[in-house]
């Protein structure tokens, strides 16, 4: 290996300048003023074409490993961003260097895309969550509330934001910036309340020559809740989960879908009773208003077990209450 003398300091190296020298030269390592676009709104930053939600100081880095630019013969080992200087670490002609740059940089707050479209009021999707025939209960609306708010803290794309919500007279409409984050929301309300989901659409506008779009999720929950008593193909059957659409058959105990069955009582009005006298294929049953009644025999009947009573259609019906 043919060692020369450099020509600025004298040093034997393999190369007509060393390392050491060559940065006092300058020109090793170059890094122009940054000019960084940030959200005045969610102080999302934008890198390379995408807008990213992270700390300023993690957008800095980012952008020093795409704009630096370094001399061919140096080997960065490492890069130290600092409050207003880059540290480079490396191997230049041989010569372990460090290397320091001036990092300067400009922030211009704008408005990103998302928060342009939602501060605009533009949607793509509404889920509407309705019950058929009856009114939502509070607790209904607070779990889908939560479901939002769940689902929205897992998605990051451009669209995929809450423009509105509006509670209506027959239940609550959300309106979304995408139509597959509401496709997503939907089926995700469907799981957890129950429900069928009704799908429509509705021409908006037209962009660029093609048709666009807003959809409409209707999620429609059951008209029965638990322990209702409803009737499917003139059988009846007491509600044991309303989101399954499961009900247990008044006569034999046996678990069924009861999906489109209609209510025949409501659990509000359900009487309850204590069965004093069994034969085969009835039962006598004392109410709590001290009137006897007399039953086809319920499954698991068993003398002074308490049941639910009922009359449907001027007959008496009952079940036992520890479903």
């Amino acid at each position: 290996m043919k060692f020369v003398k450099c020509v600025v300091c004298g040093k034997e190296t393999r190369f007509r300048i060393c390392g050491s020298c060559l940065i006092e030269r300058g020109a090793v390592a170059k890094l122009e003023k940054l000019n960084l676009e940030v959200c005045a709104k969610c102080n999302s930053i934008k890198i390379g074409g995408v807008w990213l939600n992270i700390p300023l100081e993690e957008a800095i880095e980012r952008i020093v490993y795409e704009k630096l630019k370094v001399d061919p013969n140096l080997s960065v080992n490492g890069v130290k961003v600092e409050e207003k200087l880059i540290v480079l670490s490396g191997i230049l002609n041989d010569d372990p260097v460090e290397i320091s740059i001036p990092l300067q940089y400009k922030l211009h707050r704008i408005s990103c895309p998302r928060c342009s479209m939602e501060s605009g009021g533009y949607y793509e999707a509404i889920v509407q969550l309705r019950a058929v025939k009856r009114v939502l209960r509070e607790d209904e609306i607070r779990k889908a509330e939560e479901i939002v708010q769940r689902s929205l803290s897992e998605s990051e794309g451009e669209k995929e934001f809450l423009s509105k919500f509006e509670k209506t007279k027959n239940g609550i409409d959300f309106y979304f910036g995408s139509k597959k984050l509401g496709e997503k929301i939907s089926r995700r309300i469907s799981t957890e309340l129950g429900g069928r989901i009704f799908e429509s659409r509705k021409l908006h506008t037209r962009v660029d020559g093609r048709d666009s779009y807003r959809f409409t999720f209707l999620v429609r929950l059951p008209e029965y809740e638990d322990n209702d008593i409803v009737i499917k193909n003139e059988s009846l059957y007491v509600v044991k989960n309303a989101k399954m659409s499961r009900g247990l058959d008044l006569l034999t105990g046996k678990s069924a879908n009861i999906i489109d069955a209609k209510v025949a009582v409501k659990r509000s009005d359900l009487d309850w009773g204590v069965i004093t006298n069994l034969d085969e294929s009835s039962a006598e049953i004392m109410t709590e208003k001290g009137d006897i009644v007399l039953v086809q025999r319920p499954f698991r009947a068993e003398i002074g077990k308490e049941v639910f009573v009922f009359e449907y259609k001027n007959r008496n019906y009952a079940f036992p209450r520890d479903l």
